[in-house]
């Protein structure tokens, strides 16, 4: 069977069922021959070793089963590094990449290179967004500090892994978000982010076979969906840098949110005194960020 072939008999199978993003059949080809968009064009008649055709049909029947792609690949990338996903762990996803650019950008345009700068990851899984604001910031600012908090022991081996791969230099606590703010002095962090479980409760039941999949504890944001959100600005807000003149430049707190939520997690920030409201949107003009600076 050539390259073209292939690819043909891939993307049926994946229509027959009823897999319809057949996109992933370039990823698949990727991981598999190391292949490129450009290869399926030029080097379409190019023979395939029957071994690795083998290999890529396992794959295909995993996921037919409903088994997601990146626990099959073992790896995933995410805003141009590499990570470490499987079982017992949040899959990076793009809409996580409007909440580290906003981080970014904010930190970016307030913070004098000099400056001693910590942040805070909340519910870090596999530690895709400690990762990458470092691998960026370090760039701008001499001294960084960033902290990755996580629950689940499963999750902090991924994390670990991903620290390695990216020779990151992140510090990795594992602890409960509702409890180990305790460990850290008040007025110490200049940015405080998280990508917190907010599916209700109710409706894990409803979502992609494929993210069920995906650990319960990463999902399931109690029976509104605003658990963590309420729970994290309630204790780990007095921890975010608080300016005497003028009230300037004080610490952020910045939240990846779900598509409906924007309008309560900014109620929530702004009945905790946090007066300045930040949202972001993503290229299908969906509020993805809500921030808030006091």
């Amino acid at each position: 069977m050539n390259l073209g072939e292939l690819y043909k008999f891939c993307c049926e199978y994946y229509k027959e069922h009823n897999i319809l993003d057949v996109s992933e059949i370039k990823i698949i080809l990727k991981y598999t021959l190391g292949i490129n968009t450009n290869d399926l064009i030029l080097d379409k008649n190019k023979i395939i070793n029957q071994d690795k055709v083998n290999e890529i049909l396992e794959i295909i029947k995993l996921r037919i089963n409903n088994v997601p792609l990146q626990y099959i690949l073992k790896s995933w990338e995410f805003m141009g590094l590499d990570f470490c996903v499987g079982p017992g762990v949040l899959i990076p996803r793009e809409d996580t990449s409007v909440l580290v650019d906003f981080v970014i950008n904010v930190l970016k345009k307030r913070v004098k290179p000099e400056n001693t700068v910590n942040i805070m990851d909340l519910c870090s899984g596999t530690g895709c967004v400690a990762i990458v604001l470092e691998s960026v910031l370090k760039n701008y600012i001499k001294n960084i500090n960033i902290y990755a908090l996580e629950k689940s022991s499963k999750a902090i081996e991924y994390l670990t892994k991903n620290k390695q791969i990216n020779n990151s230099n992140i510090k990795i606590i594992s602890g409960d978000v509702f409890i180990d703010h305790n460990e850290f002095p008040d007025n110490f962090f200049d940015c405080i982010v998280s990508n917190p479980p907010y599916i209700k409760t109710r409706d894990i039941q409803n979502l992609q076979k494929e993210v069920q999949q995906e650990p319960f504890m990463a999902l399931d944001g109690g029976p509104d969906g605003l658990d963590f959100y309420r729970n994290i600005t309630k204790f780990w807000s007095k921890k975010l840098k608080k300016h005497s003149i003028n009230n300037k430049n004080n610490g952020v707190l910045a939240f990846e949110v779900g598509y409906d939520q924007a309008e309560y997690v900014e109620e929530i920030l702004l009945n905790f005194d946090f007066k300045k409201i930040y949202a972001e949107r993503d290229i299908n003009n969906i509020v993805r960020v809500v921030a808030g600076e006091m």
